[in-house]
């Protein structure tokens, strides 16, 4: 007969809620600044490289290789 264990779903529960608390947090946060940047007139944040890309170039070695 399947069997639940009452403690270990109370712990994980809570362990979920507050997990998802702190997302909130975070995200209120998020929002916060955003809110703050339309009131200073920002509409468009450039940013220099698209964060999610890899960077264009690759670093090369200053190392010479031994022959």
């Amino acid at each position: 007969m399947p069997a639940v264990n009452v403690e270990e779903n109370i712990k994980q529960i809570s362990s979920n809620i507050e997990k998802m608390t702190q997302e909130i947090f975070r995200l209120q946060g998020m929002l916060q600044t955003f809110e703050g940047f339309r009131k200073g007139g920002l509409e468009v944040i450039n940013l220099p490289n698209d964060p999610s890309q890899p960077p264009i170039e690759e670093l090369k070695s200053v190392q010479e290789k031994p022959e």
